[in-house]
């Protein structure tokens, strides 16, 4: 099946191991009910449509006794009755999704004009249907107390609630849609990240360009403001700008460093500087000198994140692939590029070999040559390279940081965003069981606006023994959180000291390692 094709390409274990799980569980919610014991609820949104495409991966599978009571009423999904909720407040454009995806996979989708309750109630009072697949994420207002297979509640009808992405990501959702390439509405490609009604939903502002126009709902770095848009139109929005927190994705290539040959000195560089212009690292792999590894990686990379950074396998040896494995994921014949090879030519000169060459090979027709300056003001022979969303950097550090420069200068100019602001609470305790139920509290009122974070530290000259982390882009927010915590903490656990935007995590110090904390 195209789908199951699609998925095996992207190399991410934990994915690829929520995505079996998903068709297992709708494979086994089929042998227990039957297919006519089965509906689907299907809304036209991200979840539902993620959905659509596990049930049909699910019943491609061999289906054994479980077609025995189709009774000749057989459509798109096997006879998995499908339906759907339509009210007079839904986007023209969910609406027009709905139905172009119950035409093209012959849904037969049931529409229902009552409330969920009431719908429900029709359902299983008209049909067979003992379980319902639903798209329910933790996270999800109603997502409280649900399990994968959760009875409904005594006071509702009886049947089985199944939540095959319960326990997925809005990250998990894009890197389905995105890595399947299968269609979906077109609302969440203009900055929609949670649709709800006409009248409570809007562009998530955490997506808005400096020219006033959304980004794609893919784009947003934090999960966690997933429904940020899920407002009152009435409400006036609170102004944003440049607050935009972009995505990004670091691949570090190198067998020396998964041999611990080399330490890798570039990473923490490229997740500090990418940092301080205000976009989001979301990712970090390392890779070993293979082509088909370092294809995997980037193509499943630029399709989740908005950029990605490559470091290490350029330059004119063997082992230098990192530019065959980037055209293989961009779909491109690696070839030579003449301006490179100009360029190359001319620092050369008479000097130059077939292993110099091999350094202006580049995916064809996809790439773009940035040249720049170098500190003695000559022009260097060895422009940037982007690739799509691709930025290739060497390994060796001092020229990765040479190159970063350009590649800084590159993402400014695309819009500044606004930078990260941190607080550092250093506790006088150790025991982090006791600040839990605080963390909790702050992070119920105020976790889809700040990143909270507490980290174990031990032989600190203050005597600190945890340091809490509080992040955030919006200052006032980060203000309310600090004092929130602060009162809910213990009177005897509360901080000692405080650092702001410091740009060393706890002035240096070295979190304990797991170990540590378990022998305590």
């Amino acid at each position: 099946m195209d789908v199951l094709e699609a998925v095996k390409s992207i190399k991410d274990d934990s994915f690829q191991d929520k995505v079996q799980r998903a068709i297992a569980c709708v494979s086994r919610t089929v042998d227990l009910y039957g297919v006519s014991g089965v509906a689907f609820s299907f809304n036209g949104g991200k979840d539902s449509t993620v959905l659509l495409h596990i049930i049909r991966a699910a019943i491609a599978l061999p289906l054994s006794e479980r077609t025995a009571d189709l009774n000749g009423d057989v459509h798109g999904l096997k006879g998995i009755c499908s339906f759907v909720f339509e009210r007079g407040d839904d986007f023209p454009q969910i609406l027009d999704f709905t139905n172009e995806m119950s035409r093209q996979y012959g849904l037969h989708v049931h529409k229902l004009h009552a409330d969920f309750r009431s719908g429900v109630e029709c359902l299983l009072e008209t049909t067979k249907v003992k379980a319902i697949i639903l798209g329910t994420r933790r996270g999800d207002p109603n997502a409280n107390g649900q399990e994968t297979f959760c009875p409904s509640s005594a006071d509702w009808p009886p049947f089985m609630r199944v939540n095959p992405i319960l326990d997925w990501s809005y990250a998990d959702v894009w890197t389905f849609l995105r890595g399947t390439a299968v269609p979906y509405c077109s609302l969440y490609d203009e900055g929609y990240t949670s649709i709800g009604a006409i009248d409570n939903t809007v562009p998530n502002s955490l997506l808005r360009k400096e020219n006033g126009t959304f980004a794609p709902a893919y784009m947003l770095a934090d999960g966690r403001m997933e429904r940020a848009g899920r407002i009152n139109k009435q409400t006036p929005e609170v102004p944003v700008t440049k607050s935009l927190t972009r995505s990004a994705a670091i691949i570090v290539v190198g067998d020396e460093l998964l041999a611990a040959k080399v330490q890798d000195v570039n990473t923490p560089f490229l997740c500090s500087q990418l940092r301080a212009i205000g976009w989001r690292v979301c990712k970090v792999v390392m890779v070993p000198d293979e082509i088909d590894a370092i294809s995997a990686e980037v193509r499943a990379a630029a399709n989740a994140f908005e950029i990605v950074i490559t470091a290490g396998g350029v330059g004119p040896t063997r082992d230098d692939v990192t530019m065959a494995g980037v055209a293989e994921a961009l779909g491109k014949p690696l070839s030579g590029d003449s301006g490179l090879e100009i360029r190359l030519r001319n620092y050369f000169g008479s000097d130059i070999t077939a292993a110099h060459l091999k350094m202006a090979e580049a995916p064809q027709g996809a790439c773009t040559v940035i040249d720049y300056m170098r500190d003695d003001g000559s022009a260097s022979p060895f422009p940037l390279i982007k690739c799509n969303n691709v930025y290739v950097l060497p390994g060796v550090p001092d020229l990765l940081r040479s190159k970063w420069k350009v590649a800084r200068e590159q993402l400014l100019a695309e819009g500044e965003l606004m930078p990260f602001h941190t607080v550092v609470l250093r506790l006088p305790v150790s025991d982090e069981t006791r600040i839990a139920p605080a963390l909790d509290k702050v992070a119920r009122a105020l976790g889809r606006q700040v990143s909270i974070g507490s980290y174990p530290m031990t032989k600190q000259k203050d005597g600190a023994g945890i340091l809490l982390s509080l992040e955030s882009k919006d200052m006032k927010q980060l203000t309310c959180a600090q004092q929130l915590l602060n009162d809910a903490l213990p009177s005897d656990a509360r901080a000692t000291s405080v650092e702001y935007d410091s740009p060393v995590f706890g002035r240096g110090t070295t979190p304990r390692s797991s170990i540590d904390v378990a022998r305590e």
